[in-house]
């Protein structure tokens, strides 16, 4: 099997891959439009990139010197799109705006440092091909790497705070917080850092057109896998985007028609703990008030058995606001409303296991009438609670009651 036989059939492979992903996006009618076309971008993009990649590093370029090169601007709007795919993912109400038009400047610039070149006749384009790397090359890798490895961090921070808001709002995450896109990232800076790597040592030819274009195939294939296994993350999962603040958290209480606003003894005691509460309405004795009435629900109606339950459902029961009902679990007891509504149900789930009437029931069974939504979410939870897995706690109490 020759070199340039292999090239095809990687690109046919990955082509019509990703043919497949982006029809499959596009037929989507119930999803987050915004973040399907982002991803139907970054995967067209890829796809171009490998074609165009492949085809510099072989004879085959030859028949089509008008493509020569025109991958080298792709990687800066990659992963500018990757950036604000991130952002669309955790945010459905994500919208571009003036201000986001910065990030696509370092490829307009290089694209239309490079259009002289791409207007070239076949002869200049010939004669590039065998001549050493321009110094703008070396220039653009290195600020495509940074500007990869700066995107990766802000993304990171952004998926970090998409883990911690939706703790605040939901008893069950799986569907909603989005692991995969932290694998993603993985793989985007793995692919580019074997890049980076095989450009810097010099080596040239097979190595530096085979390694990246195949490993940005196995990206594509990824984002096949994740999309068919989880496949309703490219559904609509309406996520409440409003903020668990206070109202008016950033006006001046002084200036209000309410007064001063005071604030509960612990923010006093220890002001820097809750600074999101600062301009909070509630008292100390609203907190502790609306603990007891939220305890004594959980207590007495087992809200926590629904495994669809959030953090509006309990606060519409209450009749409170959702960011007051998250500011009394949070600081009167020092917990998010996914710690909270879980502890019940490990506490459920304990009784469960030692209940000889439920003693024909298996693991999942049980984790099911708690209110979890997956064995593994479950098992996670209850080691986390009890040191322990449920099996071995349920063997653990009958060989006490056994003993007794």
């Amino acid at each position: 099997m020759t070199a340039n036989t292999l090239y095809i059939g990687l690109l046919i492979a990955t082509l019509a891959q990703s043919t497949l992903l982006i029809a499959a996006l596009l037929c989507n009618k119930n999803s987050n439009k915004l973040s399907n076309y982002l991803l139907i971008g970054i995967i067209a993009l890829f796809s171009y990139y490998m074609l165009i990649k492949i085809l510099c590093g072989t004879d085959l370029i030859f028949h089509y010197l008008h493509f020569a090169q025109t991958y080298r601007p792709l990687p800066f709007l990659i992963w500018a799109l990757l950036y604000f795919y991130i952002k669309a993912m955790t945010n459905p109400d994500f919208r571009f705006q003036l201000k986001d038009s910065i990030h696509l400047i370092p490829f307009l610039l290089y694209t239309l440092l490079l259009l002289p070149f791409f207007l070239s006749g076949p002869s200049v384009k010939i004669e590039a091909a065998s001549t050493p790397l321009p110094p703008h090359y070396f220039f653009a890798v290195l600020l495509q790497t940074t500007l990869l490895f700066f995107y990766l961090i802000q993304s990171h921070k952004i998926l970090r705070d998409h883990r911690r808001r939706i703790q605040e709002i939901f008893a069950n995450t799986e569907k909603v917080k989005l692991v995969w896109l932290e694998y993603l990232l993985a793989a985007f800076g793995i692919i580019w850092l074997v890049a980076f790597i095989i450009f810097l040592s010099g080596i040239r030819y097979k190595t530096d057109f085979v390694i990246p274009p195949a490993l940005l195939c196995l990206a594509i294939y990824g984002i096949g896998f994740y999309a068919l296994k989880q496949p309703e993350i490219f559904k609509n999962i309406k996520i409440d985007t409003f903020h668990i603040e206070p109202e008016n958290k950033l006006t001046n209480p002084s200036v209000t028609n309410f007064g001063k606003r005071s604030q509960s003894a612990e923010q006093l005691k220890n002001p820097k703990r809750y600074p999101k509460y600062e301009y909070s309405m509630l008292t100390q004795q609203d907190l502790s008030s609306y603990r007891q009435k939220l305890i004594k629900y959980l207590e007495h109606d087992k809200p926590y058995l629904s495994n669809d339950l959030k953090l509006q459902d309990i606060a519409d029961y209450l009749e409170l606001p959702s960011y007051q009902l998250s500011q009394v679990i949070n600081t009167e007891l020092n917990c998010n409303f996914y710690t909270l509504i879980n502890s019940y149900r490990i506490d459920e789930a304990k009784r469960h296991l030692i209940n000889p009437a439920k003693q024909h029931l298996a693991i999942l069974e049980i984790a099911y009438e708690v209110g979890f939504n997956s064995k593994s979410a479950f098992n996670t939870s209850f080691k986390k609670s009890t040191d322990t897995t449920p099996s071995q706690y349920k063997i653990a109490q009958s060989s006490r009651s056994i003993t007794a």
